[in-house]
């Protein structure tokens, strides 16, 4: 896991990649040369990850965010699943990565046959124990499936979580029935956040994420393992202005993601206003002027098609 990286996993180049820092100790972002695709090196092995997502990263009852932005996060998670309900004819469809089980509750409502899978079993446990969801914790691209199973696969800000990417879109591709509908959502590394906040970029976060993803590199992902992607959309209300707004103040030099943590509840806390009480009050002071000019800039971005993040919808040829 420490040698040098031999193949792009997006276009499978094996030109010579370019090395960007990260904040965090002892990583590195490789870069492809070709479509822009970068990693995380080194890439802590599926073994050890685990490490990285510990029960603060989730929070108690797997409740990560305060009142309000909880019920935002449950308010855009029924959207997600009306987007799927007007393009996807009622059946199996399988959230990767589901995490609580929100949008496969809203979709089993909606009439659709919901199924998820999670890498972590803390993460299952509210879908499966609460929502009566069927979800299973494993690793989706070694666990047994059934080929041409689903109408709908989604990878909802899951697919850069996966060492090997493409071995995860390629048994989507096998489980999805002929005509299937993928739906991928993930950072934008070609996007102007990335571009203008290099290692202070809020969306980068590593070393959870294995895989950093430019357009150009989710395309050829998908067009290798057979797929034929029909609309690729730069904005995201959801993602994008918070991006923008975090990763500014991170690189202002505010302690890093303290906005972040300061909307937590305090089971999923890992900085308070009590540790930084004038950079958050700073922080307080500031937002009336940069919440508008992040909604701004998200709406800009996404015009000159360079959003914080992309979300693509592409079906099984």
């Amino acid at each position: 896991m420490t040698s040098s990286p031999t193949r792009c996993p997006a276009c499978a180049s094996a030109a010579p990649e370019v090395s960007r820092p990260t904040v965090e100790p002892g990583f590195e972002i490789r870069v492809c040369p070709d479509c822009g695709c970068g990693r995380t090196w080194p890439p802590v092995p599926p073994e050890k990850i685990g490490a990285w997502y510990p029960p603060l990263y989730y929070g108690r009852r797997n409740v990560r965010f305060n009142v309000v932005f909880e019920g935002l996060v449950r308010w855009f998670r029924r959207r997600r699943a009306a987007v799927l309900f007007g393009r996807v004819a009622r059946g199996p469809v399988l959230d990767v990565g589901c995490g609580r089980g929100v949008m496969l509750a809203e979709l089993r409502r909606l009439g659709y046959e919901p199924h998820g899978v999670e890498l972590s079993e803390t993460a299952a446990r509210h879908a499966r124990e609460v929502l009566k969801l069927p979800v299973t914790a494993e690793d989706f691209t070694r666990a047994p499936h059934e080929k041409d199973r689903y109408n709908a696969i989604v990878f909802w800000h899951s697919l850069e979580h996966f060492a090997d990417p493409a071995a995860a879109i390629a048994r989507a591709h096998e489980s999805l029935k002929p005509g299937g509908l993928l739906t991928v959502a993930v950072p934008n590394y070609g996007g102007l956040q990335a571009r203008l906040f290099g290692r202070f970029w809020f969306h980068l976060d590593v070393p959870r994420h294995y895989a950093h993803f430019t357009p150009k590199a989710l395309r050829a992902l998908l067009e290798r393992a057979g797929f034929r992607i029909v609309q690729l959309d730069h904005f995201s209300f959801e993602h994008n202005p918070y991006g923008f707004l975090q990763s500014l103040l991170n690189a202002l030099g505010f302690r890093y993601n303290l906005l972040y943590s300061l909307l937590k509840n305090d089971s999923a806390r890992t900085d308070t206003a009590r540790a930084f009480p004038v950079q958050s009050l700073e922080v307080l002071l500031l937002l009336p002027v940069l919440v508008p000019l992040s909604i701004a800039v998200a709406v800009l971005e996404a015009g000159l098609r360079s959003g914080g993040t992309i979300e693509v919808y592409a079906f099984k040829e």
